[in-house]
């Protein structure tokens, strides 16, 4: 007989910090604890929609190591609070690139049983011109993906 708690193992969620991330981690916190399984946390970092290097503009220094360990704080000590405070295994990982390959690839890497996005609301126009994570991972993740709304969204 087969042990039902080892059919999800690993959980992998994009959270940014948004409502339809925290929901989509609220989500993923309640299957992690019914099943036992451990949650990936990832936060993708964009890179910036133009280059301004063709126009002469000096680059702004920035300290990207202490930058880095900011973002990976913040992404650990408060955007994770609910994995924290249900017992619920998890890891974090501070990626680089567009956030749906991101996820699709990490859903690889780590060998998940399952992605969680959120959902920005988003529709028409807004959406094809800004492009849409929860769409690209769909289509590309190895295993299911659950698409969670924001709860402005699903009330």
């Amino acid at each position: 007989m087969s042990d039902e708690r080892t059919s999800i193992g690993r959980i992998v969620v994009g959270i940014d910090g948004s409502p339809g991330s925290a929901a989509a981690l609220r989500w993923a916190t309640g299957v992690a604890r019914a099943t036992g399984a451990e949650v990936i946390a990832v936060h993708v970092i964009e890179p910036p929609e133009y280059d301004i290097r063709p126009l002469g503009l000096p680059r702004a220094i920035l300290n990207e190591a202490n930058w880095r360990h900011a973002i990976q704080d913040e992404l650990e000590g408060t955007w994770c609070e609910p994995l924290v405070e249900a017992g619920v295994r998890h890891r974090t990982r501070v990626e680089e690139g567009r956030a749906g390959p991101c996820l699709a690839a990490t859903a690889g890497q780590e060998h998940a049983n399952l992605v969680v996005t959120g959902r920005r609301g988003l529709s028409g126009l807004a959406e094809l011109v800004q492009g849409s994570v929860s769409y690209y991972v769909t289509h590309h993740a190895p295993c299911p993906v659950a698409v969670v709304p924001a709860e402005s969204q699903a009330a």
